[in-house]
This record gives C-alpha cells, sequence and structure tokens, in this order.
C-alpha cells in the first residue's frame, strides 16, 4: 500500500522582520504564530486551486498532514494553511485529516504518508520539506533548499514503479506569485 502521488506546500504567509504585517488567528485575533492576512487569503485560494471547479481534478487530496502544534514548535501556520480546503472537502464528501505529527517527526510523518492511498497532501515547514522528501523509498531528485521567500509552489512526486518522479506546479494565486521553479 502506498498513495499515487504526495503533493507538499509550505504553510502560507507569515510575519517577517521585514514587514509590518502581523499574524492573526481566523478570527482575527492578533497571534504571531498563525498566518498574516495575505497567507489567509492563500489558503482560501488553496481550496479552489487544489479542487478546481471544472478541468482535471487530479490535485485533490484524499489525505491531508499538516504539521501540528507541539512543545518546541507553536505554530498554527501549516494546519491553517490547509483548513479552508479540508473546510470545503468535508462539505463535499470528506476528507482524512492528520495533525499529530510535530514538525521534526519528519520518519513518524512519512512512515504514515506511505500507509495512505490515493494523493496525499502535506503542508510543512519549507526548511524540512526536501529531508521530508528524501525519506521516501528511492526518492526522486529535488532542490536541497526551499527558499524561505517561496510560498507559492506545490512540489509533486509521484508513484512510477519502485521510485518516484518529481515535479513543481505554480500555485499563480495572488498577485506576485512566480511561475519559475525552485532550483
Amino acid at each position: 500500500m502506498a498513495p499515487n502521488r504526495i503533493m507538499f506546500i509550505r504553510h502560507a504567509e507569515k510575519p517577517n522582520d521585514t514587514s509590518k504585517a502581523k499574524g492573526v488567528m481566523a478570527d482575527g485575533t492578533e497571534d504571531k504564530e498563525s498566518l498574516i492576512v495575505r497567507g489567509w487569503q492563500r489558503a482560501g485560494a488553496l481550496a479552489r486551486f487544489f479542487c478546481p471547479v471544472s478541468g482535471a481534478r487530479d490535485l485533490i487530496p484524499a489525505t491531508v498532514f499538516a504539521a501540528g502544534v507541539a512543545h518546541g514548535s507553536k505554530s498554527e501556520r501549516p494546519f491553517e494553511t490547509v483548513t479552508p480546503l479540508i473546510d470545503f472537502l468535508s462539505q463535499n464528501g470528506g476528507v482524512k485529516v492528520n495533525d499529530k505529527h510535530s514538525k521534526d517527526d519528519l520518519k513518524g510523518l512519512m512512515d504514515d504518508v506511505l500507509q495512505c492511498t490515493g494523493t496525499i497532501l502535506v503542508a510543512w515547514e519549507h526548511t524540512l520539506i526536501p529531508q521530508l522528501v528524501a525519506l521516501l523509498p528511492n526518492p526522486p531528485p529535488v532542490p536541497g533548499k526551499w527558499p524561505g521567500g517561496r510560498f507559492d509552489m506545490v512540489w509533486i512526486v509521484d508513484k512510477a514503479g519502485t521510485g518516484w518522479t518529481f515535479s513543481q506546479k505554480p500555485q499563480f494565486l495572488l498577485a506576485g506569485d512566480s511561475a519559475s521553479p525552485i532550483t
């Protein structure tokens, strides 16, 4: 048993040192561990990115994994990023959701991912995504680093025989999103 496709995204936009944007929870309460308004906009748009009104439906996840809040990692951002998608899918047939792994539980996460079937979406800390892909059996080569300023790309690994192939899909959801792949 294994998924046929695993998609990786980093959490949406967050507060940073160069911006005055503050993190806010879904109800608008200020929270430094939450997304900024632009991040919430991306999170909302991701629902239709993964579940388009028309066209190809090959990005609809059967299971969504998001890094959970744990000691040493209080960030709500990975789960907030996929919350609108989960809400949408829950109204339209359901989706399995797993946020039991802390961001550093890479092996545990990938063990659970590999027990799933269908298409899987993983929303995680960007610096750890290359390491997650490396935990796949016969992993494909991927860029060694996910840049800190890139919130606009989806990494896709598809099952191919005993290994995996790698591709990238630009989101094109918000002004300034780039078509350039992560290298």
